[in-house]
């Protein structure tokens, strides 16, 4: 019996050191892939034609607040408009979600009355996931080099994502939004880890040539 158990506890010791490493591993790859990529400051951003930017919420999912997460990247899409460093807003995000919310409909309302001509915004809403929304990017809307806006844990993972599914993109980078401090944002921030590695096994099951996701067999 006491054998069964320190088998046991070392099993899941040794898988709890897998999932660790697993996490850090895919974390550390999309990090680096992203050095010197992403902006902070405006002034290192370079023109482009384009602002992809990363739908979301206004309110957020757990206790219906205000998503700072929507509020900062509405701030950094108007900065790069009334700035000269994009011509146009593709705004990418799911058209149905929470309850029905419409997320590209929302950011550009939000947009537009911030003085954003309305003329100069693009609606993706099939931009369901990240992936999707770099997809549709490319190879919907023909866009080939484009600055991708949302906060930079998000900006690194969609860098990734864009420069690793066989599209046809060069000179991209990303403007990276304020990022929320709150308990609720802590755990986004969290479940990026999750999603990095999530990630990997969309990018291994993406065939490039049909534009699709396989089911792929264990």
């Amino acid at each position: 019996m006491k054998r069964t158990k320190k088998i046991v506890v070392w099993g899941l010791c040794i898988s709890f050191i897998v999932i660790l490493a697993v996490l850090w591993t895919c974390n550390q790859i999309v990090t680096s892939n992203a050095s010197g990529k992403t902006c902070d400051d405006i002034d290192c951003v370079q023109y482009r034609e384009v602002g992809l930017l990363l739908g979301t919420t206004p309110q957020t999912r757990i206790g219906n607040r205000r998503n700072l997460f929507f509020k900062y990247r509405i701030d950094a899409a108007e900065e790069l408009y009334k700035k000269g460093k994009i011509g146009k807003i593709l705004i990418s995000g799911d058209e149905n979600s929470l309850d029905g919310i419409n997320e590209p409909e929302c950011m550009r309302d939000s947009l537009v009355a911030r003085g954003v001509s309305a003329e100069d915004i693009i609606l993706d809403g099939k931009g369901f996931r990240t992936i999707y929304s770099v997809i549709n990017a490319n190879q919907v809307y023909g866009f080939k080099s484009f600055t991708i806006i949302s906060q930079r844990f998000h900006n690194e993972r969609a860098l990734y994502q864009a420069e690793h599914l066989g599209l046809d993109v060069e000179g991209l980078q990303a403007f990276n939004a304020t990022s929320p401090v709150s308990e609720l944002a802590i755990m986004t921030y969290v479940r990026e880890y999750f999603a990095r590695v999530k990630m990997f096994w969309d990018l291994w099951t993406f065939d490039e040539k049909e534009g699709v996701f396989l089911k792929k067999a264990g």
